[in-house]
């Protein structure tokens, strides 16, 4: 499949690194790009239009640059007439660079690709799908809960593990592992406030620490903290060597009436 890539002169250097890895990644498409095809005494008018007849689709990157460029709008009128005519459906693809406030006509109702706010994987993926007009494949889903160790601000031998979910509620039952031994420990919640009565269950041992609260959840931009202080100095975070969901099992349970700060 052949591909011509319509640009601006100004914007070169980032068209031809995207046809660079187009090609690298998709070997099956064959780029043209006019620092590759036009030679020393070709008429231009000639081979460019040569150029986008022999083309299978038309990508047009839209800048600041390009937008009143005289010759891209030459390149493009060009392109409209073979997808107008039916000649070339779903001819042009265009590929945003940068802020527009009005896209050329007839491309506006098009949908465009914004390179600059996307990802290398991400484009490329989106460049090969609307070259190919295959629909792009289901992204893996994503881990609604995040975890994260931070050091404690104001201890040096802590270290403080934060589970956030992303997108909706986790229960809470959270363990982690240690190489150093565990001299003290503390769990935070800031959706508690004031007094509660909790339903715990804690693992304390040397090289562990757990909690599971029953019947509550951590929400999204609300985490929960396990924090742990060692014996040794060091880097506090690299003594953490396992994280995992808990389901309170060997630890004590209890119930606790429990002040939490307003």
């Amino acid at each position: 499949m052949k591909v011509f890539f319509s640009h601006a002169s100004e914007d070169k250097p980032l068209v031809e690194q995207v046809f660079l890895r187009v090609q690298n990644r998709f070997p099956e498409i064959k780029g043209w790009l006019d620092k590759y095809e036009i030679l020393g005494g070709d008429e231009l008018i000639d081979t460019v239009h040569a150029g986008i007849e022999s083309s299978d689709k038309f990508l047009i990157f839209l800048s600041p640059n390009s937008i009143d460029k005289p010759w891209v709008r030459t390149e493009l009128r060009k392109a409209l007439s073979d997808e107008i005519t039916g000649i070339k459906p779903e001819f042009i693809i265009p590929i945003k660079v940068g802020h527009i406030s009005q896209f050329p006509p007839f491309l506006e109702s098009k949908f465009y690709i914004d390179i600059e706010n996307k990802t290398e994987e991400e484009w490329l993926q989106d460049i090969y799908s609307a070259i190919t007009r295959q629909k792009k494949a289901t992204d893996t889903p994503a881990d609604n809960l995040s975890v994260s160790i931070h050091l404690a601000s104001d201890e040096p031998k802590a270290a403080m593990v934060v589970f956030e979910p992303q997108f909706w509620a986790e229960p809470i039952g959270f363990k982690i592992k240690t190489s150093k031994k565990i001299v003290n420990h503390i769990w935070q919640y800031r959706e508690f406030k004031g007094m509660q009565q909790v339903s715990i269950s804690e693992l304390k041992s040397d090289f562990e620490y757990g909690v599971q609260i029953l019947n509550h959840n951590i929400k999204p931009k609300v985490p929960f903290v396990l924090g742990v202080v060692f014996e040794e100095t060091g880097d506090p975070k690299s003594f953490i060597t396992e994280i995992t969901p808990w389901n309170g099992e060997g630890g004590e349970q209890s119930m606790r009436f429990i002040s939490f700060n307003q």
